[in-house]
């Protein structure tokens, strides 16, 4: 398990600090972030019988571990299975999803970043169906974290918030009142609190800024002193 620590890390800094922000509590603490490690659409919005399903099938992601763990930007894979038998509605601006529920796991076998089983989380999709997010801010709406790489205190609040960006094809209402298919990239951050959490602890943004832009630093000093040039994928 090694951090990823070269240029890429400083080109993705703006895609990761653009990631959804959750500010939900005080004392809540975002302590990982992910983006997808290429421009290739990696989910898949798709129909069942009854409902919508979300799939991502072990596709590269970079996650980033802020807190409670080894402080990092790690390339490792995503696995997401959701399904919601809701039919969408119509809120004006936007048009609404309720009760997704599924399981997202970054790591594989050997290495499980974070593992999240989840329950009547919210889509929201935008009015011209490009865009779209995934959240789960509700109390009542039970998440859970397990890690064998953070170690994660016990958290009385948990949420999460993913971005869904360049839909394509934009999505629609289908007359069933479903949503129709679409593929999609991905971001998102994941968060708790246990009221006792100190926020100053956690990198603020421009802290993460800096630190990624030093990875690219370790990265360009290991690649002269090799006299090699390494493309990252």
């Amino acid at each position: 398990m090694r951090p990823f620590r070269n240029i890429a890390g400083a080109a993705l800094a703006a895609t990761l600090l653009a990631a959804p922000a959750l500010a939900v509590d005080t004392d809540s603490v975002t302590f990982a972030q992910f983006t997808q490690q290429s421009s290739s659409k990696i989910v898949r919005y798709g129909s069942i019988t009854g409902g919508n399903s979300l799939t991502i099938t072990e596709s590269p992601i970079f996650f980033v571990i802020s807190a409670f763990g080894p402080l990092g930007f790690y390339p490792t894979t995503m696995t997401m299975a959701a399904t919601s038998t809701a039919a969408v509605t119509n809120t004006g601006p936007q048009f609404q999803q309720l009760g997704w529920s599924g399981n997202i796991r970054f790591g594989d076998v050997t290495t499980a970043y974070l593992d999240v089983n989840f329950a009547n989380a919210t889509f929201s999709f935008d009015g011209t169906g490009g865009s779209a997010s995934l959240i789960s801010t509700d109390p009542s709406n039970p998440i859970s974290y397990t890690s064998n790489v953070l170690t994660l205190p016990a958290f009385d609040f948990r949420d999460f918030s993913l971005a869904f960006t360049a839909l394509s094809p934009a999505f629609t209402v289908a007359a069933n009142g479903f949503g129709t298919p679409f593929d999609a990239n991905i971001a998102g951050s994941f968060a708790g609190s246990d009221g006792e959490l100190n926020p100053d602890a956690v990198p603020e943004p421009s802290a993460w800024a800096m630190l990624l832009a030093g990875f690219g630093l370790v990265g360009i000093t290991a690649r002269r002193r090799s006299g090699r040039v390494t493309v990252a994928a």
